[in-house]
């Protein structure tokens, strides 16, 4: 006989930072209306020498980060349960961990060096090291606006496609945002000088895309979704169009694009845009 296992909790980094508190916001919005609870997670990095008083103002410190980002979760008036944990370990080797139980991490980005959008060290060792889907927030999600930008999602022609198309529908009809399902390519030199090899490389690769997008809108009717056959890399697409993203999605084999979006050349190219970049696992 099965038994029943409660579902599992979406995890969110806090650690005191607006970042964080955006975090816990974005995530808010992807539970509201589902079993997931919704866990705010600080963990305390003491030193092994810390007195009594300095653990316990960092305890108050923890205690004060959480309750705020819970009360930054219930002033958006959705249907959540929220979970607040506060641990002791190393951030990052703690939130590994925590990946192996959760469908999602999502952790708010600080930024790094001298660009307030490039990606921090912590979301970039979770990018590539978590077990789970990873949820990088950059900016504020707003049901508000005038005009709904677009969700993204890149795709390669691997199995793992599946996964990344599925999240990107699931995210496109949860934020009733428009969709556009791309597929950014190079090719050789030799390539490059035959138009027709050109144009017929690009017909299959949107007779692929058209084919897998057709096998799921009958399930998302209400998506608007178009697909695109882009010249070049994922990284110039959203420059090109940073003001239009919103969210953008990768499978989590995607390991060469992921580090082009979150190493010193995304940082340059991506300084004007603020989408939410979600690992797919």
């Amino acid at each position: 006989m099965f038994e029943n296992f409660p579902p599992k909790s979406v995890v969110v980094g806090i650690d005191g930072s607006q970042a964080a508190i955006r975090a816990a916001r974005w995530a808010a919005n992807e539970v509201a209306g589902t079993d997931n609870p919704l866990q705010l997670l600080y963990i305390r990095d003491i030193e092994f020498a810390a007195t009594r008083a300095e653990t316990r103002d960092a305890l108050a410190t923890a205690e004060a980060a959480v309750y705020d980002a819970y009360n930054a979760v219930e002033s958006l008036g959705k249907p959540v349960k929220v979970e607040m944990m506060v641990v002791e370990g190393r951030p990052v080797p703690y939130l590994i961990n925590a990946s192996d139980s959760t469908p999602l991490l999502c952790i708010g980005n600080t930024g790094s060096g001298t660009s307030r959008t490039g990606f921090g060290s912590t979301a970039a060792q979770l990018v590539h090291s978590a077990h789970c889907s990873v949820a990088v927030v950059r900016g504020e999600y707003n049901e508000d606006r005038s005009q709904s930008r677009w969700i993204v999602a890149h795709v390669v022609g691997s199995p793992d496609d599946g996964d990344t198309l599925d999240r990107a529908f699931e995210e496109a009809e949860r934020r009733n945002a428009p969709l556009v399902v791309l597929t950014a390519w190079q090719s050789p030199f030799d390539l490059l000088q035959d138009d027709r090899k050109i144009f017929e490389h690009d017909r299959r690769m949107r007779a692929i895309l058209d084919r897998d997008v057709a096998v799921r809108t009958p399930h998302f009717p209400e998506v608007q979704v178009r697909t695109v056959t882009a010249f070049g890399t994922l990284l110039s697409y959203l420059a090109d169009h940073a003001a239009d993203v919103e969210v953008v999605i990768v499978g989590g084999n995607q390991a060469c694009v992921i580090q082009e979006i979150i190493g010193p050349t995304g940082a340059l190219a991506l300084r004007h845009s603020d989408f939410t970049l979600l690992v797919v696992r």
